[in-house]
């Protein structure tokens, strides 16, 4: 039996206030190939999804979500120590 205030079913967490709730109550986002963020109302879609709680506090911080960012910045990160280390061996 379920403890009170137990979640049923699949649980996801919201990409902004990282608080966990039930799938079903969350809007999917997902990123498509061109970049562009879409809402996935059928929550099937290819590719990684971002889920985003009905609090409006959340929703107006993910105004400015910018999904991806955070992987590409690791190759320039990655880009720049190698040129560093030449610079330090002449």
């Amino acid at each position: 039996m379920p403890e009170a205030g137990a979640i049923c079913g699949p649980v996801r967490m919201c990409v902004i206030c990282r608080r966990r709730f039930a799938k079903a109550e969350l809007a999917r986002h997902v990123l498509t190939p061109e970049g562009i963020l879409i809402i996935d109302e059928a929550q099937k879609s290819p590719g990684r999804g971002f889920y985003l709680c009905p609090d409006p506090a959340c929703g107006r911080r993910f105004e400015k979500y910018r999904p991806g960012t955070r992987q590409r910045g690791r190759r320039s990160r990655a880009a720049a120590g190698r040129s560093k280390g030449a610079i330090w061996q002449k």
